[in-house]
């Protein structure tokens, strides 16, 4: 997944505009909680068709621990 298209689902999910959002934001920061996690996990599987661990995602501190995550589990 590359960082705009991060950008933009993290965006969507926090229902805020994406000039908003950057690579290096903590999550918690935004705004982030369990519902965005959950929402992450659907979309990520549905976009690029990985499964992102519960507990892995649960460690995510940045915007870019999430794209780390979705690399990692897509083999990027």
């Amino acid at each position: 997944m590359d960082e705009k298209t991060l950008l933009d689902l993290v965006a969507e999910i926090l229902e805020t505009d994406v000039a908003d959002v950057s690579m290096a934001d903590e999550l918690e920061a935004l705004g982030w909680d369990s519902l965005a996690n959950i929402s992450f996990i659907a979309e990520v599987d549905d976009a690029v068709g990985v499964t992102i661990g519960a507990d892995e995602l649960a460690n995510a501190v940045t915007v870019a621990d999430l794209q780390a995550l979705v690399n990692v589990a897509s083999g990027e």
